[in-house]
């Protein structure tokens, strides 16, 4: 009598980026997104998706502030009634249903940088 067995080849443990992690996350928070779908088309286990997005709502939040060098402020001629473009700061911000555009006087960095901590912190 003959006895035929089959095993599986031993499957290497697969590692992931942080990176790919993070894009796997961040499209199963899509609205209406399936999880199911989205780590089947991806050739991932769906327990294993599933604890990378409870992982990511654990972690602590990164504060989305950046610091920006500002250049010295220089005081415009007082016969100047157009604001010089180089006395402006101007920031544009790119979000989902458009960008959004923040123009300060350059003379007020120090407020412009209150008011983006506020923001952002």
């Amino acid at each position: 009598m003959n006895n035929v067995s089959a095993t599986k080849p031993y499957q290497k443990r697969r590692r992931f980026s942080p990176e790919f992690k993070a894009d796997i996350v961040a499209e199963c928070l899509e609205p209406g997104a399936s999880v199911s779908r989205i780590s089947l088309e991806n050739g991932l286990n769906t327990n294993m998706v599933r604890r990378w997005i409870n992982e990511a709502r654990r972690a602590p939040k990164r504060s989305g502030f950046v610091s920006v060098a500002l250049p010295a402020a220089t005081s415009a001629p007082s016969n100047q009634s157009v604001p010089d473009k180089r006395s402006t700061i101007r920031i544009k911000i790119p979000r989902a249903g458009g960008s959004v555009v923040v123009e300060w006087p350059a003379e007020q960095a120090h407020q412009c940088a209150a008011l983006l901590r506020d923001l952002l912190g």
